[in-house]
């Protein structure tokens, strides 16, 4: 006879598993008396929460995306560049632009920075939406 380590042996009864239902069975008693509450598994990509890492990943480009964005909603306005903020603003916006800054070149100096600036902010966003997914699992 083999000694078995670590091994359960099966019972010789034959016990019935109960099966999972997603909408139980009701009966006419059921419907009046009792409400049935059914838990339901998230989708695939809603699993795994997100962890403070990823969150604060998305949180850095979306504020990459915004400042880009104000930033060409002041020039688009022509917000007076004396004033601090859209100053502070738009020197952030060409720094986060830095790498697209000639991208694509045009006549006009307005229509080359929004091409450049909106690129730019689409390429922050979906860079900061794939490294957030890549660090929640």
């Amino acid at each position: 006879m083999a000694l078995h380590l670590g091994r359960r042996q099966r019972s010789t009864t034959t016990e019935e598993t109960p099966q999972r239902r997603l909408w139980p069975r009701r009966t006419e008693a059921d419907d009046a008396t009792k409400t049935v509450v059914v838990e339901r598994k998230p989708s695939r990509w809603r699993r795994s929460r997100p962890n403070p890492i990823s969150m604060m990943i998305m949180a850095a480009g979306w504020a990459a995306a915004a400042i880009l964005a104000l930033g060409m909603l002041l020039t688009w306005g022509e917000a007076n560049p004396a004033n601090t903020l859209v100053d502070a603003t738009l020197d952030a916006g060409r720094w986060l632009a830095t790498p697209f800054q000639d991208a694509f070149t045009r006549n006009d100096p307005k229509e080359q920075l929004y091409i450049n600036w909106t690129i730019a902010g689409v390429v922050y966003y979906v860079l900061a939406r794939a490294l957030s997914w890549m660090t929640r699992f």
